[in-house]
């Protein structure tokens, strides 16, 4: 079972670079992402959020419409007492706009490099010829390696099955690159991720640096035209303490990306200040984004996938609402 010592707000691929084990590993710390459910709302263009579901045990989420027209929804799945699936990648589906939904299903995944984790932190993809991309958050943990996270990549036919594309999608050097969102707009692909600074846990450091903060309100961006060969071009940024940290949409004309908000950088409360929720922002070209209204949804780390007149479907991650263990 993974170890975590990270609370949620740093994202949950930061505590699995720093403490990711496979099975057998140390028991988990009291309090973790397992606390925490995946919240799906419908967000209707007047603005009138109403939530539809719930997956328990679960975190950072990304939701896509696939070309039957069902929607399926990926998240990190901490079953209770499972220790098989625990910290896996787990899927439901929907055929009814998010209404009614499968349940939770755990992905497989072939060819992965010997010594790869199991996949963590999906976003999903549809891509022109019907199939699903997998991008996700890979290290070498399970050999006991300390690399640094990067981004990878799987293929899918029908949202269960897929296979491992090889190489690395897009890493920063000496950098944790973790949490992406893709998305395909106007014949290209944009990755943004968050920039989440150098870690100062000991032995995240490539170096043995002391930390560097992360820069608030910038994210990484890279551009592909494949999907698999990405070129790292000028940092995406926003304005105030707010996070790359969530998804992005194109409706054709621009692109919506939907972060996590200020001012505790996880979208939930602090001690004497009001939660941030989900930041929304547009952009004709991908490189600049302007902030627009956004509903007051109650998550972190969102996903989004749009429905007819103008609502959306957003996933993300709810606050903490069980126990210690």
């Amino acid at each position: 079972m993974t170890t975590m010592l990270r609370v949620l707000a740093t994202g949950l691929a930061v505590i699995h670079a720093a403490w990711a084990q496979g099975p057998g590993g140390r028991e988990p710390p009291r309090g973790g992402p397992w606390n925490n459910d995946v919240l799906v709302y419908r967000v209707g263009a007047n603005g009138e959020v109403t939530r539809m579901a719930t997956f328990e045990r679960a975190g950072v989420p990304t939701i896509a419409r696939m070309k039957d027209g069902r929607l399926i929804a990926a998240h990190q799945h901490f079953p209770e007492n499972n220790n098989a699936e625990f910290d896996k990648v787990a899927v439901h589906f929907s055929s009814d706009d998010g209404r009614n939904w499968t349940a939770p299903q755990v992905i497989r995944v072939e060819n992965l490099p010997q010594g790869m984790r199991f996949p963590f932190d999906p976003t999903l993809v549809p891509l022109p010829d019907g199939n699903l991309r997998l991008y996700f958050t890979g290290n070498m943990a399970r050999a006991h390696q300390r690399g640094t996270p990067a981004i990878h990549s799987a293929i899918s036919a029908d949202g269960v099955n897929y296979t491992y594309e090889p190489g690395v999608r897009f890493a920063v050097e000496e950098r944790m690159v973790i949490d992406c969102a893709v998305v395909l707009h106007h014949g290209l692909f944009h990755l943004y991720a968050p920039d989440n600074g150098l870690p100062a846990l000991p032995g995240d450091s490539p170096r043995g640096q002391a930390g560097v903060p992360a820069r608030e309100g910038v994210g990484y961006h890279a551009t592909s035209k494949d999907g698999l060969t990405f070129s790292r071009v000028a940092d995406v940024q926003i304005v105030g303490r707010r996070r790359w940290l969530g998804n992005a949409q194109s409706d054709g004309k621009v692109i919506t990306f939907f972060g996590t908000g200020e001012p505790s950088g996880s979208g939930f409360p602090l001690a004497g200040r009001p939660p941030g929720g989900v930041w929304m922002g547009v952009s004709n070209d991908g490189r600049d984004f302007r902030l627009v209204q956004t509903p007051a949804i109650p998550v972190a780390d969102p996903g989004a996938v749009a429905l007819r007149g103008g609502s959306w479907i957003v996933v993300g991650t709810g606050p903490p609402v069980r126990g210690s263990r």
